[in-house]
């Protein structure tokens, strides 16, 4: 006939085992081999997640003022990318040939889309963007028109007198596979949370005010 250990039984079982496991060196060898197992598929997956699919990216420079500020973090991902091709309007995360850092700019043209500036205006295939959400001025230097090959994008920053983008010979269209994430949100400083697209930027309406460089006699 079996009888049921109490409560107060079992606790005391669990001590004297825990007492006697304390002595057991494979017992010891063995916990600490699961420790840094479980360690190392912990970092294993932070990494990733960070590398792979998502995570924070310092914002370095005013080419994309108001939409992004200096020193903002932003939420950038690098999944959508893999099931859709990018779209107009897009932020992206990007590599430019030579450079050794990654860029954020906007999307501005897809694949086989003739893009030019023209009186200050960007035209797509003949008609004005409308940029109306991140850029009210002029565009000070015009650019002749340009075919966007397959499986590249054409990118500008939203501070469009004040970026290096694909309107530079250097620079150019963007091929797909150097394209590193979307950007979703701005998530650091706390205060300054908000969507890329839909949100509003503390700086909206202000004009842009350029850094003054220095000269002697100025």
């Amino acid at each position: 006939m079996r009888t049921r250990l109490s409560i107060s039984a079992r606790n005391t079982m669990l001590v004297a085992s825990e007492e006697l496991h304390k002595n057991d060196a494979v017992f010891k060898r063995a916990a600490n081999v699961d420790f840094f197992l479980n360690l190392l598929l912990y970092v294993a997956l932070a990494l990733v997640i960070r590398v792979f699919l998502f995570g924070p990216v310092l914002v370095d420079g005013d080419s994309m003022y108001p939409t992004l500020l200096d020193g903002e973090r932003m939420f950038s991902e690098k999944v959508t990318y893999l099931v859709q091709a990018p779209e107009r309007g897009d932020i992206i995360i990007c590599r430019y040939p030579a450079y050794s850092v990654n860029c954020v700019k906007r999307v501005v043209a897809l694949p086989g889309e003739t893009v030019a500036v023209q009186d200050g205006k960007v035209y797509v295939d003949g008609k004005p963007l409308n940029e109306s959400k991140y850029w009210s001025d002029e565009i000070w230097r015009d650019m002749q028109p340009v075919t966007v090959p397959a499986h590249n994008v054409f990118v500008m920053g939203d501070n469009r007198n004040h970026s290096t983008d694909s309107r530079e010979p250097s620079v150019g269209s963007i091929p797909y596979n150097q394209i590193k994430g979307k950007v979703h949100s701005v998530i650091w400083p706390l205060t300054e949370l908000r969507s890329v697209y839909t949100g509003v930027s503390p700086m909206a309406g202000v004009p842009y005010d350029a850094p003054r460089v220095f000269s002697w006699g100025a």
